[in-house]
């Protein structure tokens, strides 16, 4: 009884494991994940362009240029500041106002950092997703100093024809990008041609007629050389009859012109 518990538990933990890995996306790069053989996510066309994907929420502007690192100039937006930051995938600007010694003149001001680099990607399950359009996020992992959460963008799978950025959390940096073009897709698999199949299905069938038929011929009837190969004759017999279909069909068809050993006899 005691065996037959501890099977049931190994089985057990096996079935979660396995389960539990199932979904998992194995990053392959920055814009690209895969499900398994026939399932992937790519995003690479979600910000194909030199323009950020943006999106504002209280004090706080969000711009993501997908899955590479592209060049951020704030005078290309409606920003209060002149910042160019090279090399960036995820943008977090704060706005804030000044004032001056004599608290008499108010001026705003953005400043703007770098929070995410494409090669920091990865793709994670979303924790408690609620639906297959909305199953999977790209985390910046190593992005963020160790006692701040690492920038999330949320991927949910869209039927309308348009991207669109919304910030959900500006604490956690937690964003969720609509898009038809973050939806899991499945690998286009070739099937096999007509012709394929045929050639597949004539060779198995001559491997099986002359291995097997080979091995009978062998241990069944004792033969031995080019006995063992089956119907031998036969075999032997298709250059000669080949080349008298030749000369037949090159004499135009006359049957006197092919001459073998029961022409002559006839003669």
């Amino acid at each position: 009884m005691a065996n037959i518990s501890y099977c049931l538990l190994i089985s057990l933990t096996l079935l979660v494991v396995s389960s539990s890995g199932a979904n998992k996306c194995l990053k392959a790069d920055p814009c690209l994940c895969s499900l398994d053989d026939y399932f992937f996510i790519d995003i690479s066309q979600v910000s194909s362009g030199p323009v950020f994907l943006e999106d504002r929420l209280g004090n706080f502007s969000y711009f993501f240029a997908g899955c590479q690192d592209r060049e951020f100039k704030s005078t290309d937006y409606q920003l209060f500041t002149n910042t160019t930051l090279k090399g960036v995938s995820l943008v977090k600007c704060e706005r804030h106002i000044e004032t001056q010694v004599n608290a008499t003149t108010f001026f705003v001001k953005d400043t703007c950092t770098s929070i995410g680099d494409a090669k920091d990607i990865v793709f994670d399950l979303l924790p408690n997703a609620n639906s297959h359009t909305n199953e999977y996020q790209v985390v910046f992992k190593g992005s963020q100093p160790p006692t701040k959460s690492s920038p999330t963008i949320q991927l949910a799978c869209s039927s309308y024809n348009r991207t669109d950025l919304k910030v959900l959390n500006t604490v956690s940096d937690v964003l969720i990008l609509y898009s038809p073009l973050v939806c899991i897709q499945q690998i286009a698999h070739h099937e096999l041609s007509t012709g394929s199949i045929f050639c597949v299905i004539f060779f198995v069938a001559a491997l099986t007629y002359f291995v097997g038929g080979g091995l009978i011929m062998y241990f069944a009837r004792g033969a031995r050389g080019v006995e063992v190969i089956p119907n031998f004759d036969f075999w032997a017999s298709i250059p000669g009859l080949v080349k008298d279909g030749l000369v037949y069909v090159l004499s135009g068809c006359r049957p006197f012109t092919v001459a073998t050993a029961e022409s002559y006899d006839r003669i």
